[in-house]
């Protein structure tokens, strides 16, 4: 055989081979038992603004809430699906979400705005290679370690586990439990039928439930060694248990409707029916300030913004700086 065929030969196959490894690790989802999805502060309010790797994924108000990436200083926003996206997580270079065909971008002509496309998605973190995981009617959705944790709508509500990789698909329980708030494999919830006390699942050892404080507590987050929560008991004003102790202290006695943290404060939504705001406080209730007057909901942090919305509409998004540079404004998106 002529010498130059062979080696031309070689160089194709090499070639070949070269392209499906790259194929293959292209299309492989990692499976991390560390990984962790949005923060459940976030994801309390609809999971609207998620953060990874230096981009910012978002439901954009303005555009009937599709998916949206910029960059964490909110510049060169590009939009990812035709459809509306909420509970939206991500690690490993994927991005995960529930994508809701009833709302449906109106820059979008033709077959593009006519299809369904309802269910849990996955895409890279570049918004390609969109795959649906499950169609189906989902809640909320949590991705923790390998697995996203979701709420099942169908069948009188339940909640369940799939792997990433779109496997191994398991009922967790026969209640519409929330999976909102992880933390280092533990699942704390509200509970949903027999009380409203706080439990905890453990993910890494068949999902076993325990009861963590009794009372009537809602909209659990974990940062630091506590648990922050909303206390139907104490006028739902928001209050925080030690993780190791349990011993409950009282953090701001102002009724909230929701609320949202990171390691420096806690935004809320001060309701009150002379003079509702958005407040912000330190992690122990200290240094109370009113950051905009008016109901405010959907509050989402990323390490640059607090974004929100005012009640009545939900086409408008509001953003203001976490370094108090600038007040409150509309966010205008500008997308290529």
């Amino acid at each position: 055989m002529n010498r130059k065929f062979i080696v031309f030969l070689i160089i194709i196959l090499l070639a070949c081979a070269g392209f499906g490894t790259y194929y293959f690790l292209d299309k492989r989802v990692p499976l991390n038992p560390n990984a962790v999805g949005n923060s459940a502060g976030n994801l309390h309010n609809n999971g609207l603004f998620f953060e990874m790797n230096d981009k910012v994924y978002f439901a954009n108000s303005s555009d009937n809430n599709c998916l949206y990436v910029m960059n964490s200083d909110e510049t060169k926003a590009k939009r990812l699906t035709t459809m509306g996206a909420k509970y939206i997580n991500g690690a490993d270079g994927f991005v995960y979400f529930y994508m809701d065909s009833t709302s449906k971008s109106s820059k979008v002509k033709g077959l593009g705005a006519s299809t369904n496309q309802f269910g849990i998605y996955r895409c890279k973190a570049d918004g390609s290679n969109q795959t649906c995981l499950l169609r189906d009617f989902c809640g909320e959705l949590q991705l923790c370690g390998e697995y996203l944790y979701f709420q099942l709508k169908s069948g009188g509500g339940s909640l369940n586990k799939m792997k990433v990789n779109k496997t191994d698909l398991t009922q967790v329980t026969d209640e519409l439990v929330s999976p909102f708030c992880y933390d280092n494999g533990y699942i704390f919830f509200t509970g949903v039928s027999q009380d409203h006390n706080l439990h905890y699942l453990d993910t890494r050892s068949g999902d076993i439930q325990n009861t963590f404080l009794d009372g009537n507590y809602f909209f659990p987050v974990i940062q630091d060694g506590y648990i922050y929560y909303m206390n139907g008991d104490s006028n739902y004003s928001i209050w925080r248990a030690s993780l190791s102790t349990g011993e409950k202290e009282l953090v701001t006695s102002d009724r909230a409707d929701c609320f949202t943290m990171d390691r420096n404060y806690i935004y809320y939504s001060f309701s009150n029916a002379d003079a509702p705001s958005l407040r912000r406080c330190n992690l122990d209730g200290s240094d109370r300030v009113i950051l905009f007057n008016g109901v405010t909901n959907s509050l989402n942090l990323t390490s640059k913004y607090l974004y929100f919305k005012v009640f009545g509409d939900d086409t408008l998004t509001y953003h203001m700086p976490l370094d108090g540079s600038a007040a409150p404004s509309p966010f205008i998106v500008s997308s290529k």
